[in-house]
């Protein structure tokens, strides 16, 4: 009985294994696919980043708020859980913006105008390796029966992030 090997012709062997030419095409398919993800990391890190700030800046503004929100609505001043002197104007200003000016229409910080003194300050954050300086600037506008106060938070000099504006009202 033959095998099946000796029918082979005798010029022809049986192939085994992948030709250079296969193996040249995975390797590029794999290179390109190794480059996409390794451009993922940098952009991953920066919107790492962009959140953090963000988040920071509406935990400063929180904060502030709530600092400002246990004042009585007397109270012009007070000293803040930093050691700073924060203004809260007076419920006598007839509904006038007190403090940092305001974006026109609407409820927000203007960022882009000098600091008011009294009314900011630069808060440094202990827990960021780079000791990131965030710029803290409010406005009230005072009645007779209500504050309305408007904290806005920026880390400047970051193209990809926006400052954080929280509005509330202290009525009693």
């Amino acid at each position: 009985m033959q095998s099946s090997h000796s029918k082979m012709s005798p010029g022809r062997k049986k192939q085994r294994g992948f030709t250079f030419l296969e193996l040249a095409i995975a390797v590029v398919i794999l290179l390109v696919g190794i480059v996409a993800v390794v451009q993922l990391v940098p952009a991953a890190l920066k919107s790492n980043s962009a959140n953090r700030q963000d988040t920071m800046s509406t935990v400063i503004a929180q904060r502030m708020v709530e600092q400002m929100l246990l004042q009585p609505l007397s109270a012009t001043s007070f000293t803040n859980s930093d050691g700073n002197t924060i203004n809260l104007g007076s419920v006598t200003s007839g509904g006038t913006v007190v403090g940092s000016p305001l974006i026109s229409g609407k409820a927000a910080i203007d960022f882009a105008a000098s600091k008011v003194t009294g009314y900011n300050l630069t808060y440094q954050d202990p827990n960021d390796p780079g000791s990131a300086r965030y710029d803290v600037r409010w406005a009230v506008v005072g009645s007779s029966t209500a504050k309305r106060f408007i904290v806005g938070v920026w880390k400047r000099n970051q193209a990809f992030n926006q400052p954080v504006n929280i509005d509330t009202t202290l009525q009693r």
